[in-house]
């Protein structure tokens, strides 16, 4: 890593955590304003400013004395990680969980623009009701999306426009692990995993009946979004009913309403379980359904729906186990490409099925034990003008196990994967099957510095089959602007990923900082093609035929080594009441270590952010907060990519909570999203010319609980 860092870069950072090791042991509100404008205005390179910034939180002492407050930090547990009693801190894996009150606050049209503010998560923009979360700078195959631990089975990693098939509106809560979530999830999870966890199947009695009411407006996107949840028990019986409608128009921004931007969504679930004393089994059925423009030149629109049947169950303390776990996952889905001409373009269908099972022993020799298995069938087809991927059956079933036990200060956690995975395309597509043999294994160790902070370091070993868009694409993908040519003879890409993270949760405090390094093998990407030797990348058109005004650029997956690089670090102080403060920063810088070098395209900028947090009131009923968040200029440019410029986008919110007998309660919220009116282009998103993000918006809403 030093080969990274200037000297000046080195003094820097070493007067850094001298002086933030002085701060934290007075006060961590003066390290706020001592680090974040040397952050912003430092001369060094920024990506290595804001390493610097989560590295000092590394060294400094893990016994620094706290001033004592009368709150903790809750501790939640991350339903996807191995281990049924693990939360954010005991994870050896870097974990986020984002909560219903986050999700109030954050909630956009889509999954990656709701988490897009998160360390290390980013959004591929692809307008508001397509844009996907970006996780340490992999996106689209590498970072699967899944629902209560079952994958989400839609087409959303085809194609940047295609959009994940869940609702955030109904989540309980959203769980983000950063880096290869492999063992548990399969090759899809090489770069991370985003479990949306939903209360669809009801693992316990409500409280009586509960009623949940949400609902906002807004200015810019003219936002109309309302959505209830119903929980009620009978006997040994609990049911949860929900729905939600969701409606947003063309939306402003700085140079006016941006064209074909405007969403429209609708889900309803409904999900019943029988409560035994050591578990429960439960069956939930959705249907979900979006119709939204796509902000770019063809002026395309999307109309999509989906069915899913799934079944959970989990009995504790039985056949001798601590623990056995199960879902099956029945979905069908579809969407419909329509042109700008109200014709449809292309039909899109996958109809798939998951099963998974697994077990947790109890400790033996000090060693407790996960073992599972999971099975999943696919059946894509498209049908169409648009119709690049033939029909193809994806078939994959894997064995897996993770251990720990404690080990001197800590505890050590190892894990292994074998997976296969078939590729079976149509016959008529003339394309020959693939099947790939994989295997993943991890080793970490957490060293316990004390009951409220650790310090972890992991080293993964990761497999991932090509997708099927990587292997059969041929022809022109207009979402895009790009003629794509898949490679049948890619190789699986192998992953090695090295992970260092500290943790603090301490009464009002909470600190999270992590660098890592994932060397990838085979790497698959879309390369620019200059097949008539002339020294730039052909330009086609819809044909693939080199035109000298072709709108498409020309690209071929390859397989090519690549090497990303980065850190995050979030800090909070979040008293019950007075004043608190948070910030973020993160970066990574992806590059290609093989052919002729270059940066991967793309790349997630660098960013940095704070803001001051304010409660007051009888049980904390106000709440306000103010801050700013800072996005790098992106200059480490892939060809043909043009240099995104730096911006700053300001936010606040205004929350008063009322508090009625029996926990009920109702809160009213106001936020201002970029208030300064920014102009603000993402340099992962295709549309970046084209689409700028909502310029000042106001967001006015009511939360209720009965």
């Amino acid at each position: 890593m030093q080969k990274l860092l200037s000297d000046d870069t080195l003094t820097l950072m070493q007067q850094m955590c001298f002086n933030a090791r002085f701060l934290l042991k007075r006060n961590l509100v003066s390290l706020a304003s001592f680090a974040m404008p040397m952050l912003i205005h430092s001369n060094s390179h920024p990506q290595l400013s804001v390493l610097a910034c989560a590295l000092l939180t590394v060294f400094s002492s893990a016994r620094i004395a706290y001033a004592d407050e009368a709150v903790k930090v809750d501790k939640v547990i991350v339903t996807a990680s191995p281990f049924t009693d693990q939360d954010e801190l005991q994870s050896v894996q870097p974990a986020i969980v984002v909560s219903r009150a986050a999700l109030v606050r954050d909630r956009a049209a889509s999954l990656g623009d709701t988490l897009s503010t998160q360390p290390g998560v980013q959004s591929s923009s692809f307008g508001p009701g397509a844009s996907r979360p970006i996780i340490r700078g992999l996106d689209g195959p590498r970072i699967k999306t899944a629902e209560n631990g079952v994958g989400t089975l839609d087409v959303a990693t085809i194609s940047p426009d295609h959009a994940v098939s869940s609702e955030v509106l109904g989540a309980r809560q959203i769980e983000i692990l950063r880096g290869p979530a492999t063992l548990l999830y399969g090759s899809g999870a090489i770069g991370g995993l985003v479990n949306v966890v939903t209360d669809r199947i009801p693992q316990a009695h409500s409280d009586g009946v509960r009623l949940l009411l949400d609902g906002r407006l807004s200015t810019a996107e003219k936002t109309r979004d309302f959505g209830g949840q119903l929980r009620a028990s009978a006997g040994p019986f609990a049911f949860t009913g929900e729905a939600s409608d969701r409606r947003t128009d063309d939306y402003e921004t700085t140079h006016g309403k941006l064209a074909n931007s405007d969403t429209r969504s609708r889900n309803a679930s409904l999900g019943g379980s029988y409560i035994l004393t050591n578990g429960f089994i439960g069956v939930g059925i959705n249907r979900f359904e979006s119709n939204y423009g796509i902000p770019s030149p063809d002026a395309a629109r999307i109309d999509l729906s989906r069915n899913r049947i799934e079944t959970l169950g989990e009995i504790n303390n039985v056949l001798g186990l601590e623990r056995i776990r199960f879902s099956v996952a029945n979905n069908q889905y579809k969407h419909a490409e329509i042109e700008s001409s109200g014709e449809v373009g292309t039909v899109f269908r996958n109809n798939a099925r998951s099963a998974r099972f697994d077990l947790q022993t109890r400790p033996f020799a000090g060693w407790r034990t996960v073992i599972g298995a999971d099975v999943e069938r696919a059946e894509f087809s498209a049908l169409g003008e648009e119709t690049i991927v033939p029909l193809t059956n994806t078939k994959s079933h894997a064995l897996f196990a993770v251990t720990e036990r404690k080990f001197g200060p800590g505890r050590v956690e190892i894990g292994g994967r074998i997976e296969r995975v078939a590729h079976s395309p149509d016959a008529m597509a003339a394309q020959p099957g693939r099947s790939f043999s994989l295997s993943s294994g991890s080793i970490g160790y957490q060293w316990q510095l004390d009951s409220n902070s650790a310090v972890s370091a992991s080293f993964s070993h990761a497999e991932r089959a090509p997708a099927i868009e990587e292997l059969y694409s041929k022809g022109a993908h207009i979402a895009t602007l790009t003629y794509d040519l898949g490679n049948a003879r890619l190789a699986k890409e192998r992953s090695q990923n090295i992970d260092v993270s500290y943790k603090l949760q301490s009464h009002a405090w909470s600190v999270r900082a992590s660098v890592f390094r994932n060397s990838v093998k085979n790497f698959i990407y879309g390369a620019s093609v200059d097949e008539n030797r002339d020294g730039v990348a052909d330009r086609v058109n819809t044909e693939g035929e080199i035109t000298a005004d072709g709108e498409l650029l020309k690209r071929e997956f390859k397989n090519v080594n690549a090497r990303l690089t980065g850190a995050e670090l979030s800090l909070d102080y979040a008293p019950t009441q007075g004043l608190g403060f948070t910030a973020m920063a993160d970066t990574v810088r992806g590059i290609i270590t093989s052919d002729s070098g270059g940066n991967l395209p793309r790349m997630s900028p660098s960013r940095v952010g704070g803001k001051l947090t304010w409660r007051g009131g009888v049980g904390s009923a106000w709440y306000a907060d103010a801050g700013a968040t800072h996005v790098f200029a992106q200059n480490q440019l892939a060809s043909f990519e043009t240099i995104t410029p730096a911006y700053t986008r300001v936010d606040a919110s205004v929350r008063y909570r009322v508090a009625f007998a029996n926990s009920r309660s109702a809160e009213f919220y106001v936020l201002g999203r970029n208030l300064t009116n920014r102009d603000i282009r993402v340099h992962t998103s295709f549309l970046k010319d084209f689409a700028p993000m909502p310029g000042r918006s106001i967001f006015m809403g009511i939360t209720a609980t009965y």
